[in-house]
């Protein structure tokens, strides 16, 4: 398969990537999203402070109310992350994004979960947003990463779910297969507090401004560590 391989170099705060140096995008999901790509060294995780909490549980609460009598499809956010989905072929209400599935345990009223210090943040930014985030244990992710529609016959163990069969899904992709997605996320991936390398994966619709800088001043306050890489293409 052809792809076009993007380097935004000139966005870049580091040369000298790791992971998110390249990602090689495949035709059909060209111009599909914009991705931001925060690496992050010397993450400490752990359970989610109060304050945290809070500000994820205050969010669900804002959102609940804002949006109780609203058709969320028809959110401009989500009509348009949903495109992605129609792009690769799949039915984004069968397989909803990510960021949707948050909203709609807000709307319905069941609040959201609380992970971890570093899946925490990300769920409220996701949230924040309406758009679709990753989250990787970089030590985990073998590079070059691909993003590309997923295959018959390819599968991984979802966070949270079952085997998953991936055949259509909009996919990240690296050495030894199958990883990511805006739906769920892979087991061998996952983020424990084992981990201390982060790879955080934003895909927002094209011409969002993805605020690299307030996800990472985040991360950095609420579980340290320092950017390694950060880039938008």
């Amino acid at each position: 398969m052809t792809q076009k391989t993007l380097r935004a170099c000139a966005l870049c705060i580091s040369m000298s990537f790791t992971i998110g140096s390249v990602i090689a995008i495949a035709p059909e999901l060209e111009g599909a999203a914009r991705i931001g790509i925060l690496e992050m060294n010397g993450v400490r995780v752990r359970e989610s402070p109060e304050e945290l909490k809070a500000m994820l549980d205050g969010l669900a609460d804002e959102f609940a109310r804002k949006y109780k009598d609203d058709r969320l499809g028809e959110i401009p956010t989500v009509k348009k992350i949903r495109t992605i989905f129609h792009r690769a072929g799949l039915d984004p209400t069968r397989y909803r994004p990510s960021s949707e599935s948050l909203l709609r345990r807000a709307v319905k009223g069941k609040g959201v979960y609380f992970i971890n210090s570093v899946v925490d943040l990300i769920n409220y930014f996701s949230l924040k947003m309406l758009c679709p985030m990753g989250l990787y244990d970089a030590d985990q992710v073998q590079p070059p990463i691909h993003w590309r529609i997923g295959r018959d016959g390819e599968f991984y163990e979802g966070i949270g779910r079952d085997k998953l069969n991936l055949a259509h899904f909009p996919l990240l992709v690296d050495q030894q297969g199958p990883f990511g997605s805006p739906i769920s996320d892979s087991m061998r991936t996952r983020v424990t507090e084992e981990c201390s390398r982060i790879l955080w994966i934003t895909f927002a619709p094209p011409g969002t401004r993805i605020p690299l800088d307030e996800f990472s001043a985040a991360m950095t306050r609420y579980n340290g560590g320092a950017v390694k890489a950060s880039m938008e293409i």
